[in-house]
């Protein structure tokens, strides 16, 4: 079988972090992998024959630049002659461009559209008729979570929806955790984009600022890029905390900050499936989440491998990072539970649902 993975890149976002895995899945299934690139980024590892749009995209990003790799990229599916075609572009794109990729570029083709994030919701709320059109001739949509499919049942044919959870690699995972690192302190982690609209981190700040815990010498590690690092800085210096808390740049390995770190904790706003959480718990490093929309529910068992909070309370959060630092039996136990808890999200198991997908229907 012949794949077409479609991304907006191989770097930085969990979208375009399942894509690469996606890759490498598929091509240790037996199936011939291409990825097409809509921006000329490549940072995770991939498997596959690699088609950069992206390159193009950077000598001429002019209207009809965009016209042209519109034609090159529907040549390049035709000329390949591809089975099967899994796009896990946003869905939040220009309408022009949207019409472009679903109406023409796929024509003919069997495409499974993959829906990342519970930011969709909104989305589709706001212009039913209009996302309901553009993936009308969808072979499969792949949600990364249950909620998500669930959701989406109102408005797409419930034959249509499957639900596809991001993979994670622990084999890989393990193979370099144990990379050397030295740093002397012990800390609460974040890691992921500097993106307040999503990731809400001025709260996990505000909450470790009132929870007291570098008393004990535990600091906050922020583990990322994006354009709210600024933000996030100035809001520390004013809380009178910036000799507590370290920022770190984007890494392909973050892991080695998972595996030394006391829990990973999230607070975003929306997700669809937070592999920053299963990927900590593959570490066995506990995690601290707020039960957002949708993805921390389906990972996190609440007081099993780690805390589940229900509200965007500073102080119920505070009392969280609170309780995992000063509690060692609690901490101990969430640690113990941590690696076999994400079992169901390894390699194996979500390549079978993907080969199920392809083969039985």
């Amino acid at each position: 079988m012949k794949v077409c993975i479609v991304t907006t890149s191989l770097g930085l976002g969990g979208a375009e972090k399942a894509a690469a895995m996606q890759s490498i899945m598929l091509t240790k299934l037996g199936y011939q992998v291409h990825i097409v690139l809509i921006s000329n980024i490549i940072v995770f590892n991939y498997k596959g024959i690699i088609f950069n749009l992206g390159e193009l995209k950077d000598k001429n990003n002019t209207f009809i630049g965009k016209i042209k790799r519109t034609f090159l990229f529907r040549k390049y599916l035709k000329d390949n002659k591809f089975d099967a075609i899994i796009d896990n572009r946003l869905r939040s794109n220009e309408l022009l461009n949207e019409i472009g990729v679903c109406k023409y570029v796929y024509r003919n083709f069997k495409v499974l559209y993959v829906v990342h994030s519970a930011s969709y919701k909104e989305e589709i709320l706001k212009s039913t008729y209009l996302k309901k059109w553009l993936l009308s001739k969808a072979f499969k949509i792949i949600t990364v979570s249950e909620g998500l499919r669930v959701f989406l049942k109102q408005f797409y044919n419930n034959n249509t929806l499957v639900c596809i959870e991001n993979a994670v690699d622990v084999e890989a995972i393990n193979y370099v955790i144990n990379q050397p690192f030295e740093i002397p302190y012990k800390y609460i982690l974040f890691c992921g984009r500097f993106d307040e609209k999503c990731k809400n981190i001025k709260l996990l700040i505000s909450a470790y600022s009132k929870s007291k815990i570098f008393n004990n010498g535990i600091k906050l590690m922020l583990v990322g890029e994006g354009d709210d690092r600024e933000m996030y800085e100035e809001l520390v210096a004013n809380l009178n905390i910036a000799k507590y808390v370290e920022f770190k740049p984007f890494t392909i390995n973050p892991y080695v900050y998972m595996k030394h770190a006391i829990a990973t904790v999230l607070t975003s706003f929306y997700e669809g499936f937070p592999l920053v959480l299963v990927e900590s718990l593959v570490c066995g490093t506990p995690v601290i989440a707020i039960n957002c929309e949708t993805g921390p529910s389906e990972i996190i068992v609440n007081n099993v491998n780690g805390l589940l909070l229900e509200t965007y309370n500073e102080d119920e959060l505070s009392f969280a990072l609170q309780k995992i630092t000063n509690e060692k039996d609690t901490l101990n136990k969430f640690k113990a539970n941590a690696v076999e808890s994400i079992q169901k999200f390894n390699f194996t198991s979500i390549s079978e649902k993907w080969k199920n997908i392809f083969e039985n229907h």
